[in-house]
């Protein structure tokens, strides 16, 4: 629901250039929810509709006062400032502008030995909330992204009837490249950093500054029933801002019901951490769906992804690079895989390289019809590195293979220089209902996934039995249960096949 008064906003506008790190204090941005008049949960398509918020009953001005520390650009119409340094909430009854970067606290200066940035400042904790209903433009064209650098966090926590939306300031939200992303830093754990160190400073993605460190448990805010569309700006040729960057986040944050669509380059990343993520849905994003490095070593649970036919990337791209302090190995629980790609591209699904591992639980990948590759192979190990972890730390337990066009063709499991078949894998049609959930018989009816009992046989398993549910079907929605349909959130804003 894109704002009538967005044009007239824009055109008040000076678009600034790309800036630099920004040091401060640590800024908490709070988002809250808006009424139930104020939203319109039946509005346009994502993919193919109309961005239309404004007033109370989307016709007309909220009477809400842009938050202290934005400023008035038109009616209900809210620009962030470029720094948060001190508390914000973004209240229900506006859509708020990014006018380029806007950065959210001082964390992602370069800190020195006693934790305070090389100048002495503090690292600031600030927060950044966002109510319910929420919608959050940038303006077209631009590199304009968030940022919640370490120390700070973010308080987004929409619902069901009324996500926080992400989008560009043109009409419809079925673009892909039109602005930058959100971008999330933490102090967890990531592979280059110094072992044994205090402090770390990874110079990070999408020139957004120095993030990391060396706890686990650290919270970088919450993001709740959070859709992020048409993403996606390039610096440079292999320099993109995804749809969401996590670099050191840890598993104190709480992300749940997370829709990526349309970015120009991956949907999410995960530049090690150790942030767990459940109900993740990754829709037409034109590079990776999915993509982890750096020793990445948190949780998911309930991952659809559907592939764009005009994307050149895999489902899941998967690889360490960094140092070998340790290893990428996250742990993906209940994980449904529409694969699709442009012509011409690799003939793989997922791939994993440069030493990552990663353990896949009640797994289903199949193939869109009229896919232009004729994909043929679910899994492709790439390299040695990778090679040497099969059955240890790259774990494929129960999974439904059904990776090549046709219902008489499953294609093949993985190339001849791995062996990745531990028993636990059905080549069958995946038979795909309208809920996205399996219905071959195969897919219900398992043992209750018991975590403590996986992380005994595999020794190099680190999945998290506090935060995954002992689910007993394959993919990401319960065959069992008619009313699984945890996607709907979208509904409005992206198009589902």
């Amino acid at each position: 629901m894109k704002t009538q008064f967005i044009s007239m906003a824009i055109a008040l506008l000076v678009l600034t250039a790309i800036s630099g790190c920004s040091d401060g204090d640590n800024t908490t941005i709070t988002i809250e929810a808006p009424t139930d008049e104020s939203v319109d949960s039946g509005g346009g398509d994502i993919i193919g509709g109309d961005n239309n918020s404004g007033g109370d009953d989307g016709d007309g001005p909220s009477g809400v006062a842009c938050p202290e520390g934005t400023s008035e650009v038109a009616t209900d119409v809210c620009q962030l400032p470029e720094v948060v340094s001190a508390d914000l909430t973004l209240v229900a009854g506006n859509t708020y502008l990014l006018n380029g970067r806007v950065t959210v606290g001082n964390g992602n200066g370069q800190l020195g030995d006693d934790g305070n940035l090389l100048d002495g400042t503090p690292v600031q904790s600030i927060t950044l909330t966002i109510e319910p209903g929420v919608q959050i433009e940038a303006v077209s064209g631009t590199f304009a992204n968030l940022i919640i650098t370490r120390g700070s966090q973010i308080d987004a926590q929409g619902t069901a009837d009324a996500p926080i939306v992400f989008s560009s300031t043109d009409d419809g939200f079925d673009g892909s490249g039109e602005w930058g992303g959100l971008i999330l830093h933490g102090y967890a754990p990531h592979n280059e950093c110094t072992a044994g160190g205090a402090i770390c400073n990874i110079d990070s993605e999408g020139e957004s500054g120095f993030a990391g460190g060396y706890d686990p448990e650290d919270s970088s805010g919450v993001l709740a029933y959070v859709i992020v569309v048409e993403g996606g700006f390039e610096f440079s040729p292999g320099n993109e801002i995804n749809g969401i960057s996590l670099i050191g986040v840890g598993a104190g944050t709480d992300m749940s019901h997370i829709a990526i669509g349309g970015n120009s380059d991956d949907g999410i990343e995960f530049y090690g951490g150790t942030v767990n993520v459940k109900h993740l849905l990754l829709v037409n994003n034109l590079d990776d769906s999915l993509d982890w490095d750096e020793g990445f070593q948190g949780n998911l649970q309930y991952v659809l992804v559907i592939q764009s036919s005009s994307g050149g990337g895999e489902a899941f791209e998967m690889d360490t690079q960094g140092t070998d302090l340790f290893l990428s190995k996250p742990t993906l629980a209940n994980v449904t895989v529409i694969a699709d790609k442009r012509e011409g591209d690799d003939p793989f699904i997922f791939n994993f390289k440069a030493g990552s591992g990663g353990f896949f639980h009640n797994t289903v990948v199949t193939v869109a019809e009229g896919n232009a590759t004729p994909l043929t192979t679910c899994v492709n190990v790439d390299g040695v590195d990778s090679e040497a972890l099969v059955g240890t730390a790259l774990v494929l337990n129960n999974w439904i293979q059904d990776c090549a066009a046709g219902d008489a063709d499953q294609g093949t499991l993985s190339g001849a220089n791995v062996s990745l078949d531990n028993g636990t894998i059905a080549a069958l049609p995946a038979m795909l209902g309208d809920r996205y959930e399996s219905m071959a018989a195969e897919a219900t009816g398992l043992d209750a996934l018991d975590w403590p009992g996986i992380n005994g046989v595999f020794t190099e398993s680190v999945a998290d039995p506090d935060f995954l549910d002992s689910t007993t079907f394959i993919g990401a929605v319960d065959p069992d249960d008619s009313s699984d349909t945890w996607y709907d959130f979208v509904d409005g804003v992206i198009a589902l096949p």
